[in-house]
């Protein structure tokens, strides 16, 4: 029998405590598990470690936040355990819109209306970008290709994911420009694909492209409605007659039915932790927005932000010709010439 982890433990064990009129008193009433799902290390994780910090060190709750990463399967197997976990504000969940995303790509069949949203805490712009030596020089130029050459240009991406779609976002942006999308996986991945000529573009947050741009990759354009204060001179996509914008948002999440009174305390101390020195200046260093939604706006922002996926169809491009039985075809027709040619020679 395969041995639980941690979290699972814990969704056991609280079921098995949870008080059946499901009161609030002395909330929270130990520490509460935020599921990352994701491994460690990656940006989820940092982000949300960054608020774990703050919370501990500034006494802002009387029981600490305990980061457990549930990663794989693209962040759709530490979502399903959140969900069902016990709604009494002892398990959370923070993940940005990969919550919407895994869900419309058909990879889970939960999203957030199966959860109950506590706060946003951050937006990260997005970058198209493309190797040092491109030809494209802006991403109008490149969209032009991308309509004139349907789906030859290859978009390097983690499909599923947010990142796959800015790219899908920028697709729609010029009616009838078309790429070939292809899966990658995370901001290294992508980095490497690129430079090594494996694709010709791909999308990179704010902060992954700062901290990439002097190895050899250039920006086109950035997705936000308006230019990025850490890129003033990069323009927008906008600006570049392609209708697309994008970003990444940062949600935190319980199971639904927790009580309200233990969501806006959670929401509380987010957001009191929004407002430290070290939050401000970790978010600023890593190019994130101090974006704080709670209650009605946050209802609103899940609303819309869900909203703009029905826009997009999820294409299946054209097969890439059986290359393998065209190189066979080829050879034993060569082979036949030579046998021929050689035969032929022989009796002369």
């Amino acid at each position: 029998m395969a041995k639980a982890s941690p979290t699972q433990t814990l969704i056991g064990l609280s079921l098995a405590l949870l008080p059946l009129g499901g009161s609030c008193d002395d909330f929270p009433s130990q520490p509460i598990t935020v599921i990352v799902p994701f491994n460690a290390g990656g940006g989820s994780d940092v982000f949300t470690r960054i608020f774990q910090k703050a919370i501990r060190e500034n006494n802002l709750s009387p029981h600490p936040l305990v980061i457990e990463n549930q990663g794989g399967a693209g962040g759709t197997i530490g979502s399903r355990i959140a969900k069902d976990a016990p709604p009494d504000g002892h398990i959370i969940m923070c993940l940005h819109d990969g919550i919407y995303t895994a869900q419309h790509y058909g990879n889970a069949d939960w999203g957030p209306a199966d959860f109950e949203p506590i706060a946003a805490t951050g937006r990260s712009g997005v970058v198209i970008a493309v190797a040092e030596d491109s030809d494209y020089i802006s991403l109008a130029d490149l969209m032009e290709e991308a309509k004139e050459r349907p789906y030859e240009l290859v978009f390097g991406t983690n499909l599923g994911a947010p990142n796959h779609y800015s790219a899908l976002f920028v697709q729609n942006g010029k009616p009838g420009s078309k790429f070939r999308f292809t899966q990658t996986g995370g901001g290294s991945n992508r980095l490497n694909q690129l430079k090594g000529g494996h694709v010709d573009v791909t999308g990179f947050s704010v902060a992954e492209y700062a901290q990439y741009k002097e190895t050899g990759i250039r920006a086109l354009a950035v997705l936000s409605e308006e230019r990025e204060p850490a890129l003033p001179d990069l323009p927008t996509a906008l600006e570049q007659g392609v209708n697309a914008t994008h970003s990444l948002m940062q949600f935190w999440w319980a199971p639904k039915g927790t009580p309200r009174e233990r969501v806006d305390y959670i929401a509380d101390v987010l957001g009191q932790a929004m407002k430290t020195t070290y939050v401000q200046e970790r978010l600023s260093y890593l190019q994130i927005e101090p974006v704080f939604l709670t209650g009605e706006a946050l209802k609103a922002k899940v609303k819309e932000r869900g909203a703009r996926l029905n826009t997009i169809n999820i294409e299946t491009p054209p097969p890439l010709p059986p290359l393998h039985w065209i190189t066979l075809s080829l050879t034993i027709v060569f082979t036949v010439w030579v046998w021929r040619e050689d035969s032929r020679k022989k009796t002369a």
